[in-house]
């Protein structure tokens, strides 16, 4: 996976914007934010949402349980 799993640190109230792309079929998930897209090889998803809640939330691949980045919403 490129870049490694990370952090990523997010004023709450702040846009978020993530971009993946999968070299297989799965899907993404933003835990406590209850958002997920589909993953098709080689086509980039991109995902904007509001960090409306403090916490600390994964965000995965389902299928291949992939944690991608923990977001830290502050």
């Amino acid at each position: 996976m490129t870049p490694p799993p990370g952090w990523l640190e997010v004023r709450r109230g702040q846009t978020v914007s993530l971009t993946v792309t999968s070299d297989v079929a799965d899907e993404l998930h933003v835990h406590g934010f209850d958002i997920k897209q589909t993953l098709r090889p080689g086509k980039p998803v991109n995902i904007r949402f509001k960090a409306d809640m403090s916490g600390v939330f994964e965000v995965e691949t389902h299928g291949g349980k992939l944690v991608l980045i923990q977001l830290a919403v502050k």
